[in-house]
């Protein structure tokens, strides 16, 4: 049986760690490496086909020229007709912000992902694919903006799934089991997980739904302790090793026949992060029996204050908090309250300007 092919789009930090998993594995047949600059995407591939020939995988990886502001990038993705596409791209990484002290929500810095990614957007569906498109720049919120205006990914990575592990493991120790027997189901928000990867983890989190099972019995509250124990975390260039990981969970349930128990944030016009059952056909969202979809929904969306968002409205406006307002405004000397397809560029313009 032939094994899919995968196209990464835009070369960052967290799709270089992807890459450098995935060139590991015998998960695709081809990956190709796409960038508007041939000479880097070059060097990616060969320092990821390297390391992973030393290991004894020898996957089809090349690099592509794909300009996402040239007019042939519809006819060149359509060449290439990958069946898995994943980008995560940014103007400036969130790890790279200089904001001279003032204190900006993360939501503040949306425009920098959502301009690229509304670029990327218009030229895929171009192509007119049959592709599976996994959008990482801050998914739980640009996904849902896009599907919410037009066409957009099918689902992101990271973000819900990281603190499954850091439960399953604090379960283990505190009841001495084996922590892969640990079951969770999590529903949260991007915010959700600066706040339970921390040194310090506050009484108060932003708003989430949480069942775990040891062997079909509730161990829900020890999981509850578990989750909120005390995590020093750095979030710096290495936290795109952990979000990686979590891309490889992905791609591995999203190319299997048989299903997967996974978690993932971005799924189409819905907002925040969701146990899922993930296979070749698709993804079904997997929550626990005592929860309805409004209350999980409902639930990811107030978590959104959390970040800096007010609301998210059904035409796919960003509406930013007071907080949010008032730091971009000391940080750019204009007011901005709304985000929108239409104002991201102008908008990601006046903040590298402001951060320059």
């Amino acid at each position: 049986m032939t094994k899919p092919t995968l196209l990464f789009i835009s070369m960052g930090e967290l799709a270089t760690h992807l890459l450098e998993i995935i060139a590991r594995t015998d998960i695709f047949d081809t990956i190709v490496v796409a960038s508007r600059d041939i000479t880097k995407a070059q060097k990616k591939v060969n320092n990821a086909v390297l390391g992973a020939g030393i290991e004894g995988h020898f996957t089809r990886v090349y690099a592509e020229e794909l300009n996402v502001d040239n007019l042939n990038f519809p006819t060149k993705l359509a060449a290439i007709n990958p069946d898995f596409i994943f980008s995560a791209p940014s103007l400036l990484p969130w790890w790279n912000t200089t904001t001279g002290g003032i204190n900006v929500p993360f939501a503040g810095f949306t425009s920098l992902h959502l301009s690229l990614m509304e670029k990327f957007r218009n030229q895929i569906a171009q192509a007119n694919l049959n592709a599976f498109w996994i959008g990482a720049s801050f998914p739980d919120v640009i996904n849902a903006v896009l599907n919410r205006t037009g066409f957009g990914p099918d689902c992101g990575i990271g973000n819900v799934q990281e603190p499954i592990a850091k439960i399953q493991m604090g379960v283990s120790q505190m009841l001495a089991c084996p922590a892969d027997r640990v079951e969770v189901k999590l529903v949260a928000q991007h915010a959700f997980e600066y706040y339970v990867l921390n040194a310090t983890v506050p009484n108060e989190l932003p708003p989430y739904l949480l069942k775990a099972t040891l062997d079909g019995k509730d161990i829900t509250s020890i999981a509850d302790e578990a989750l909120r124990q005390p995590f020093p975390f750095s979030y710096d260039l290495h936290f795109n090793r952990v979000s990686a990981s979590s891309g490889l969970v992905a791609l591995k349930a999203l190319t299997q026949k048989e299903t997967s128990k996974i978690h993932l944030p971005g799924i189409g016009a819905l907002v925040g992060g969701f146990p899922v059952i993930a296979s070749k056909s698709g993804v079904t969202i997997d929550i626990a029996s005592e929860w309805s979809l409004e209350q999980a929904v409902f639930v990811n969306e107030e978590s959104l204050k959390w970040d800096g968002i007010s609301q998210i409205t059904k035409d796919g406006t960003i509406v930013f908090t007071d907080k949010t307002q008032r730091a971009l405004y000391e940080l750019s000397g204009k007011f901005i309250d709304t985000l929108s397809v239409e104002t991201a560029q102008d908008q990601a313009k006046d903040l590298l300007y402001a951060l320059s």
